[in-house]
């Protein structure tokens, strides 16, 4: 099993679904994949349900919030920075949209929710007590991100200069 105890700033290090119904989405996924689901209780924030391969988190999943009402339930994707009001100020800069954030999400890590020029959206994570998963790159964890945009060249210069990626 392709265990990762760290993650590089720029690299996806978690998945995370919103649903407008969890108990179906738990099912679901926990019979396609085999995941076993830990229930965390967040008192009025409902509950995140922490998806879990042989004990180790793979994603999770949380009900969608009033302000989501009308938008489809869909897979958010994270990607790891050293520091989420930096990075959050740089997206800012370079013509995104700062949605949610930046935020503490308790002992866990820091976050804020963004947008590229384009409108797609994404979230960064700076580490605290939770890296994110903690098994990817195998059957049943998260293996691959794709971004379809309406435009690759302002894409890959908003990228690019937020996170340093390479592209060929």
């Amino acid at each position: 099993m392709p265990e990762v105890t760290a993650y590089q700033p720029g690299t996806f290090c978690w998945v995370e679904l919103a649903t407008s119904d969890p108990k179906k989405a738990k099912s679901f996924y926990a019979s396609l994949y085999a995941w076993e689901v830990k229930d965390i209780p967040m008192g009025d924030q409902g509950t995140y349900h922490m998806f879990q391969k042989k004990g180790k988190d793979v994603g999770a999943m949380y009900q969608q919030t009033p302000e989501e009402k009308g938008v489809p339930p869909h897979w958010n994707n994270y990607v790891s920075v050293a520091n989420a009001d930096a990075s959050a100020a740089k997206a800012k800069s370079l013509g995104g949209t700062v949605i949610a954030g930046p935020f503490d999400v308790m002992d866990a890590g820091r976050m804020a929710v963004l947008s590229d020029p384009q409108g797609a959206m994404f979230a960064i994570w700076q580490k605290i007590n939770h890296i994110g998963a903690a098994v990817v790159n195998e059957p049943g964890a998260f293996c691959w991100n794709e971004l379809m945009t309406s435009d690759v060249e302002a894409a890959r210069k908003f990228y690019s200069g937020l996170f340093g990626w390479k592209y060929k």
